[in-house]
């Protein structure tokens, strides 16, 4: 058994589930139900309603005694060396965070890690062939990652972000303490992508508003003009929140 506790919120995942926890080999898996409308078997707490996945895996995180915590989706399918792959990795002592190329399907990449530098945050790669030359990251996805537990503190994520973008906020809170995050340039994992988005009545408003809290937390990371531009095109497309754009820009930090 590995020194690392696997963190996984489930929102009436069934046999999505099911397949998530059989790839999880390995580790100490603590099992966070999240509001699910049938209780999770076999979890390790359970909340009557949904925490978002900053609260969930907040509270899960209390749970975690090992030195590396994985943060692991229940949409994901980890390879049989996935987790050995990503701590071989952080034998390197500055490397707080680590994550593999992860595929949508077995010739598609679903993402490669966080982009910004065009002042907005992109998931790399995201749609391309397997095999496609790719940047080199700036941050990591917390999709399914392996993070050093003492980079961290008493928690891992912002609560105020509830869901999306809280990964983004953590590479940036992360790069500032002087860690630093890698993507590996292989293929270890396969993500369903987005299970659990239709279970939030408010996903559009939240994934606009945390983009503008990113960057008036962080200097440099993300810029609210590009965002700006970013949503007046979305805005063509009914793909954005005005609600959101006005909370992420006058909410108090």
């Amino acid at each position: 058994m590995s020194n690392v506790d696997a963190i996984v919120l489930d929102i009436d995942g069934g046999a999505m589930l099911a397949e998530c926890l059989a790839s999880l080999a390995d580790c100490r898996v603590i099992l966070f139900d999240n509001g699910s409308r049938v209780p999770t078997p076999n979890a390790t707490q359970r909340s009557e309603t949904n925490l978002g996945f900053t609260g969930g895996v907040n509270e899960a995180f209390k749970h975690v005694r090992a030195e590396f915590v994985a943060l692991v989706n229940n949409d994901v399918v980890v390879d049989r060396d996935w987790l050995a792959t990503l701590l071989a990795a952080m034998r390197d002592p500055k490397l707080a965070a680590v994550q593999t190329i992860l595929r949508r399907d077995a010739n598609t990449i679903d993402g490669a890690g966080i982009d910004i530098s065009d002042g907005t945050f992109r998931q790399i790669g995201h749609g391309l062939p397997l095999g496609t030359p790719l940047p080199e990251a700036w941050g990591v996805s917390a999709t399914a990652t392996v993070y050093r537990v003492a980079a961290l503190g008493d928690r891992v994520f912002d609560p105020r972000f509830f869901a999306y973008y809280e990964d983004v906020e953590l590479c940036a809170r992360l790069h500032e303490a002087g860690w630093t995050t890698r993507v590996l340039p292989v293929a270890k994992a396969t993500h369903r992508g987005s299970q659990s988005a239709s279970m939030l009545t408010n996903a559009r408003r939240l994934r606009t508003r945390n983009r503008y809290l990113t960057a008036r937390m962080h200097r440099g990371v993300g810029r609210v003009r590009s965002l700006l531009w970013e949503d007046a095109r979305l805005a063509l497309r009914g793909k954005t929140s005005l609600r959101g754009i006005v909370e992420g820009l006058c909410s108090r930090l």
